[in-house]
């Protein structure tokens, strides 16, 4: 069974706590750092269980408030947005 992928881009200095929030839910996802964009944001590639994606879904929109996360993409075919 294969992960399932989402990107997220948020600002660089509200990725602690986007760590802290996630970690909060116990294991539903695990994230990678991309880099930063040009503008300064960073994008992490978020993986999780095939079950647990509407879950995910719901957690980045409560984490869109918190800590201005906004989702790029998804999907276990996505490709990593490009970065300028």
């Amino acid at each position: 069974m294969r992960s399932v992928r989402m990107y997220v881009r948020l600002p660089r200095a509200q990725v602690a706590l986007f760590r802290f929030l996630l970690e909060a839910c116990e294991g539903l996802a695990l994230f990678t750092s991309l880099g930063s964009d040009a503008d300064g944001r960073e994008v992490l590639c978020l993986r999780c269980a095939p079950g647990a994606e509407a879950e995910l879904r719901a957690f980045l929109s409560r984490a869109r408030g918190e800590c201005g996360a906004e989702m790029l993409g998804c999907g276990e075919r996505c490709a990593a947005p490009a970065r300028r």
